[in-house]
C-alpha cells in the first residue's frame, strides 16, 4: 500500500513537473500567456532553459550586468560589474553553484531583448486595451515575457546591490546591461582590433516598487 501511495506521489511530481516545463519551452500561447507569472516563478531559476547554444542564433556576445544604486540623499553611486567576479568564480570552479547565478543575469537579458513574431502576435491582440491605439504604440510595447525578463534584471541586481550598501540607505536602482560583440574571423590576429560595445540601460526604479512586484 505504501509504496502504491509513494508511486502516486512521484508520478504526480513529475507529471506537473513536465507540464510546467512544457508551457515554458513551447510557443507563445494563450494558456502560456496565462499562466506565464505562475510557470516563471516555478521554472526560474533552477530549470530555466536556454537555447541560445542552437542555430540559428547561438549566443556570441559576453553579457555583463551592471546594477548602480541611488540613496535616499539622491546620491547616485558608480556602476557595480556584478558578472565579471561570477564568471571568474565559474571559471575557477565549474562545477561550483555559481554556475547557476551565471545563468540568471544572462537568461535575464535575453529574455528581455526576446522577440518571436508568432508569440508577438498572440499577445498583441490579446493584450489590446482599445482600438484607440495606433500601431506604433502597439509595435513598442514589450511583451509579457520580455517584461519579465526585465524583472528578474532589477531582482537580480537588487539582490547583488544589498552585498555593497545597506539595504536601508538604498531608494532606487538601475540595470545596465553591457554586450561585447565577438571578433570577427577576419580581425583574429589583429591586436589592435576594438571590440565592438553595445549598452542597454534601464530606468531608474524605486526599492519599494521593485520588492512589491516580487
Amino acid at each position: 500500500m505504501k509504496k502504491n501511495i509513494f508511486f502516486i506521489v512521484i508520478s504526480c511530481i513529475f507529471a506537473f513537473h513536465f507540464f510546467m516545463t512544457a508551457l515554458y519551452v513551447l510557443p507563445f500561447n494563450p494558456i502560456s500567456h496565462k499562466l506565464n507569472k505562475t510557470v516563471n516563478s516555478y521554472i526560474n531559476p533552477f530549470f530555466t532553459q536556454n537555447w541560445q547554444l542552437f542555430a540559428p542564433d547561438p549566443l556570441s556576445n559576453a553579457i555583463y550586468v551592471y546594477v548602480q544604486v541611488k540613496d535616499k540623499q539622491g546620491e547616485e553611486s558608480k556602476w557595480i560589474d556584478i558578472s565579471t567576479p561570477l564568471y571568474e568564480a565559474n571559471h575557477a570552479n565549474r562545477f561550483s553553484p555559481v554556475n547557476m547565478l551565471v545563468r540568471l543575469g544572462t537568461g535575464a537579458y535575453l529574455q528581455s531583448v526576446h522577440v518571436d513574431p508568432t508569440s508577438y502576435k498572440i499577445e498583441q491582440k490579446m493584450n489590446a486595451k482599445s482600438d484607440n491605439n495606433t500601431k506604433e504604440n502597439q509595435v513598442k510595447e514589450l511583451t509579457n515575457y520580455q517584461r519579465d525578463g526585465i524583472q528578474k534584471l532589477y531582482n537580480l541586481g537588487l539582490y547583488h546591490a544589498k552585498n555593497y550598501f545597506d539595504e536601508k540607505s538604498i531608494d532606487m536602482i538601475r540595470i545596465r546591461v553591457e554586450s561585447e560583440h565577438p571578433i570577427p574571423f577576419s580581425q583574429r590576429n589583429n591586436n589592435a582590433y576594438e571590440q565592438e560595445m553595445s549598452y542597454i540601460t534601464q530606468e531608474w526604479i524605486s526599492v519599494s516598487v521593485l520588492k512589491g512586484a516580487i
